[in-house]
């Protein structure tokens, strides 16, 4: 609640500011984009919004800062730009707000905030804070309004080799802080390496458009410690079949760590097939001794 209520009152002075402002039509070129302020949008969001600003005329102009020499350094409004950018517009409608830099970056920050936004984004977020004023987590935790426990939560993804966070920067959706502190455990035990492996994994099946590849946070965090998630089970081999001329005499079928013999006919004695069996493995662990 305390996050939300973080999350409205930026949006609100945003909004105040840029009414006492007045719009102008900006060159797309002059504007200033500075990284990590651009909210990520789902590929539904962003279509939605697309195909709205090709129709619809821009409602709320994006805010900028006061002109500086290299152009208009942009506060909100990154996702409006870039598809501005992609449907051929070279200007936009803007409003400058005239806060110091330092105020600029904690609202845009937590104007970013919104429900949706994904836990990496959040962590980046309070990561530029952190390093920009010096805070410490529990400083951190009272400016924000976010528990302790989840700024803990939410900084595990630090600990993420550099592999996992190249591939969470372009796919921040895919993990979690509860799955990103697991990942965190196994690359501090040394397992790096099948994080990363996990990660991309989680992309590479967020990116299947028909759904057939499936590997979740659960998968992942069990990839990572090299194990089989909970209830999985390895595949099946395919039963082997013991021809006596056209017929069929046998069927193998292996099942973990053992092999069942089924005989098609059952006049056959399994007790004397047994007895021989043994014989042939007695010979065949022979062989491998000598």
């Amino acid at each position: 609640m305390d996050l939300q209520g973080k999350y409205q009152e930026a949006l609100a002075t945003i909004e105040r500011l840029r009414k006492g402002g007045v719009p102008m039509e900006v060159d797309i070129s002059r504007l200033i984009r500075v990284p990590g302020r651009q909210r990520p949008l789902t590929p539904e969001e962003r279509a939605e919004l697309k195909a709205n600003l090709a129709a619809n005329p821009l409602i709320h102009p994006v805010a900028i800062l006061p002109e500086s020499a290299d152009g208009f350094e942009l506060l909100s409004g990154y996702n409006r730009v870039e598809l501005y950018e992609e449907l051929g517009r070279v200007k936009i409608s803007a409003v400058v707000i005239d806060v110091p830099k330092e105020t600029a970056d904690v609202l845009a920050f937590y104007a970013n905030l919104a429900p949706a936004l994904p836990d990496y984004k959040k962590y980046e977020g309070l990561k530029a804070l952190q390093a920009q004023q010096g805070l410490d987590q529990t400083e951190l935790s009272k400016q924000s309004g976010m528990s302790s426990s989840t700024i803990s939560r939410l900084m595990q993804f630090e600990d993420l080799p550099a592999g996992a966070h190249e591939i969470l920067r372009k796919n921040p959706f895919i993990l979690g802080s509860t799955a990103a502190s697991g990942l965190a455990k196994a690359s501090k035990a040394g397992r790096s390496d099948l994080v990363v492996e996990a990660v991309s994994k989680l992309a590479e099946a967020a990116a299947d458009e028909n759904k057939k590849v499936r590997f979740t946070e659960e998968n992942a965090v069990a990839h990572a410690n090299g194990a089989r998630p909970a209830g999985s089970k390895p595949a099946a081999a395919a039963p082997l079949v013991v021809k006596q001329g056209k017929k069929n005499f046998a069927k193998l079928v292996v099942r973990g760590n053992r092999v069942a013999i089924e005989f098609a006919d059952p006049l056959v004695s399994p007790s004397d097939w047994a007895t021989k069996f043994e014989v042939f493995m007695k010979e065949e662990i022979a062989k491998g001794a000598a």
